[in-house]
C-alpha cells in the first residue's frame, strides 16, 4: 500500500488517461468490517441469496460459455473457423469486393465469426446461422467463397442441402481444401405473400449470380443494393428495367453502368446532365464510378486520434505538422493535410498553413467517437513556397494530335500564359518565333483557349491542359476560312473520348479533300480511318450529330458555334452508357 494525492485517487483514475496516471492490470481493495457485522458479512453464501434470474439463467450461459471457449483454445484444431457475409455487409461496404477480407491498407470488414465443431453437421450449422441471424432456415443457402486466379475472392458455389448430412469438415474439404477456414456468403430468399421464393438453379451455368452496387454523386458513396440472376448470355438491357425499380427510378431512366473487375459486380448510377455534373465538379464532388474507384485505388488512409478527449484541444497547423513530421521522418514545413468527407471519406479541403484552427476544428468535429481522418502529402517544396504558387501538368501534343511528352509547371500565382509558353520553348529546345496554343479541355471537349497575356490564376485546377504549336494553315489563315473545335466519340455524342482539337475549314474546299487533312492531322491510316464518320453538331449536351456526306462543301455550312464531331462508331468501349 503506497500513499497517494487526492488528485491521483479522483482524476487518475477510473479510465482516465493521463500521462501521470499510475498504471496497473491489478486492483487491490481494502475493506473495513463493522466488528458487530462480522458473522453477517462472512457467512457462507447460500443458494437463496442469489436473485433468481441470476441463479437460473445467466450463471447457467456464463458457465457453458466459459468451457466453450476453453474447449477451444485447449483443443483448437477440433474447430473450424467460419466467416459470414451477410447483405446487410455488403450494403455498407466501399470498396471493389463484396468485402475486403486481408487487404489491410484498407480498413478491414467486420464480419461475424463462428467457431465450429468440424463434426457438426451442415443441417445443425444451417439452424444455428438461422437463429443467429433470425431468419427462417428455409430462406437460407449459403455459398462458398473462393479465390480467383485474378486475386478476387467471390461466392463461387452454393452448398445444396444434399449435404445436410454431411459434417462441415468434409465440406471443406471437398471445396476449398487448401485453406483451413471458410468464408460463406449469406443469401436470403425473401418470401412474397408468406411463401417462400425458391432459390433459382445454378447447374451448369444456367443462372449466373451478379451482385449489384449503385453509385451515388450526391452523397460520394457506393451502396450494394442486391444480387442478380443473369442468363450468361443476356444482354445488359435486360437488367434495366430492375435496376430502375430497386431504386424507384422511372422505368426508363438513363443509366451509366459499369462492370468491375470480372463483371459479376456491376455498378450503376444515373445518367447526369451537363449542368449536374458541372455543380459536382464545382464543389469537388467526384461524379462518375470509374473516378471514384480509381481514387478508391490511390487512398492513403491516416488515423489521428485525439490524445486528450476531455480537454480542449488547442494545437494549431504547425503544432501538428511537427508531431506527424516526426513519425514521418520528414520536415514539417513539406508536409500538406487534407480534410475528408465524414461519408465517403473522399478527399474534400486542403488545410492551409496559415490557418488559425485548432486540431478540432480541421478535424470538423468537437467530440470525435472513433478514429478520425486526416490523408497528408509529402511534397518536395516548402508549403510556405507552395501557397505562392500554381502547379500544371501541361501535354505536348505533336503534329498528329497525340501525346508526346508532358511538361511540370511551377510558377508563381501572378505568372502569365507567356511565362507558360516560354518553360515549354525551352524543355522542347523549340525555335523562340514559335507559335502556341494553350487549352483546357473538360470531359474531352475543348473549353477554353488562353491568350498569351492571360493570368495563369484564372486557369482552373480541374481541367486538363494542352498545347501545341499552331499549325501553318491556320497561322496562314485565308479571309474566308473558319477554324473549328473537333471532338471525337463512339456512337453516342455523350461517350466523348480522346483528345479535342481546332481545325481549319477551308472555303470553297471539297469534303473528300477536308477528309484527307484530317485525315493526316490525325495521323490515321486509311483502314482505321474508314472507321471514323464526320458529322456537325451544336454544342449542346444533348444536340444531335448531322453527318456529311462526301459530296458536299463543308464551308457551305456556314459554321459558328457548331462543333465537327467524329463518330468512331466501330470502336469497342468498357463503358455502357444507356
Amino acid at each position: 500500500i503506497i500513499p497517494v494525492t487526492d488528485k491521483e485517487v479522483l482524476e487518475d483514475n477510473y479510465g482516465i488517461e493521463t500521462p501521470n496516471a499510475i498504471s496497473s492490470t491489478n486492483v487491490y481493495m481494502l475493506i473495513y468490517i463493522r466488528e458487530s457485522d462480522i458473522d453477517f458479512v462472512l457467512s457462507p453464501i447460500l443458494d437463496e441469496d442469489i436473485p433468481k434470474h441470476l441463479r437460473e439463467k445467466r450463471f447457467d450461459e456464463e458457465k457453458a460459455l466459459y468451457e466453450r471457449e476453453k474447449k477451444e483454445t485447449d483443443e483448437p484444431y477440433l474447430y473450424l473457423s467460419i466467416k459470414i457475409v451477410t447483405p446487410a455487409i455488403f450494403e455498407r461496404y466501399q470498396g471493389f469486393d463484396l468485402v475486403n477480407f486481408k487487404e489491410r491498407q484498407y480498413p478491414l470488414s467486420e464480419l461475424p465469426q463462428f467457431k465450429v465443431l468440424k463434426s457438426e453437421t451442415y443441417e445443425a450449422f444451417k439452424a444455428m446461422i438461422s437463429q443467429k441471424f433470425e431468419i427462417p432456415v428455409e430462406q437460407i443457402r449459403l455459398w462458398i467463397f473462393v479465390k480467383r486466379q485474378n486475386r478476387t475472392i467471390r461466392p463461387d458455389t452454393p452448398i445444396s442441402d444434399d449435404f445436410l448430412d454431411e459434417t462441415i469438415e468434409i465440406i471443406r474439404k471437398k471445396t476449398v481444401r487448401r485453406y483451413n477456414e471458410l468464408k460463406l456468403y449469406l443469401e436470403v430468399a425473401k418470401p412474397i405473400n408468406g411463401k417462400v421464393i425458391l432459390f433459382p438453379p445454378t447447374e451448369c451455368n444456367s443462372n449466373v449470380l451478379v451482385f449489384i452496387k449503385y453509385f451515388s454523386p450526391d452523397t460520394q458513396s457506393i451502396v450494394g443494393l442486391c444480387h442478380l440472376y443473369v442468363q450468361p448470355l443476356g444482354k445488359v438491357g435486360d437488367i434495366i428495367p430492375i435496376l430502375c425499380e430497386k431504386k424507384n427510378f422511372p422505368p426508363h431512366t438513363p443509366l451509366k453502368i459499369y462492370e468491375i473487375q470480372n463483371g459479376d459486380i456491376i455498378c450503376f448510377q444515373k445518367a447526369l446532365t451537363e449542368k449536374e455534373i458541372q455543380e459536382h465538379t464545382v464543389v469537388g464532388r467526384i461524379h462518375d464510378i470509374p473516378t471514384f474507384y480509381e481514387s478508391l485505388s490511390m487512398r492513403i488512409i491516416i488515423l489521428f486520434k485525439p490524445k486528450y478527449i476531455n480537454r480542449e484541444q488547442k494545437p494549431e497547423f504547425m503544432m501538428v505538422a511537427n508531431r506527424v513530421a516526426i513519425f514521418l521522418n520528414t520536415d514539417p514545413l513539406k508536409l500538406r493535410f487534407s480534410t475528408a468527407h465524414q461519408t465517403s471519406n473522399a478527399h474534400k479541403t486542403v488545410i492551409k498553413r496559415t490557418t488559425t484552427q485548432t486540431l478540432s476544428e480541421m478535424l470538423q468535429t468537437t467530440n470525435p467517437t472513433g478514429s478520425v481522418l486526416l490523408y497528408y502529402e509529402m511534397l518536395d517544396i516548402s508549403i510556405v513556397e507552395l501557397e505562392t504558387k500554381k502547379f500544371f501538368k501541361v501535354y505536348w501534343l505533336g503534329t498528329t494530335v497525340k501525346e508526346e511528352d508532358v511538361i511540370d509547371i511551377c510558377l508563381p500565382k501572378t505568372a502569365i500564359v507567356n511565362q507558360i509558353f516560354q518553360i515549354i520553348i525551352n524543355k522542347l529546345a523549340l525555335k523562340h518565333t514559335s507559335r502556341i496554343r494553350l487549352y483546357d479541355v473538360l470531359r474531352h471537349k475543348l473549353q477554353k483557349e488562353y491568350d498569351i497575356s492571360d493570368p495563369i490564376d484564372e486557369i482552373e485546377e480541374n481541367m486538363t491542359l494542352y498545347a501545341e504549336e499552331i499549325p501553318q494553315d491556320e497561322i496562314k489563315l485565308g479571309t474566308k476560312d473558319k477554324v473549328i473545335r473537333v471532338f471525337h466519340f463512339a456512337k453516342e455524342p455523350l461517350c466523348a473520348h480522346g483528345i479535342p482539337f481546332k481545325f481549319v475549314i477551308k472555303a470553297g474546299e471539297p469534303f473528300s479533300m477536308t477528309k484527307l487533312r484530317l485525315k493526316l492531322r490525325l495521323g490515321m491510316n486509311e483502314k482505321d480511318f474508314s472507321k471514323v464518320k464526320v458529322a456537325v453538331m451544336q454544342d449542346l449536351s444533348y444536340a444531335k450529330p448531322q453527318y456529311i456526306d462526301d459530296n458536299v462543301i463543308l464551308s457551305d455550312y456556314e459554321l459558328t458555334d457548331e462543333l465537327l464531331s467524329l463518330d468512331h462508331f466501330a470502336s469497342q468501349k468498357l463503358e455502357i452508357a444507356v
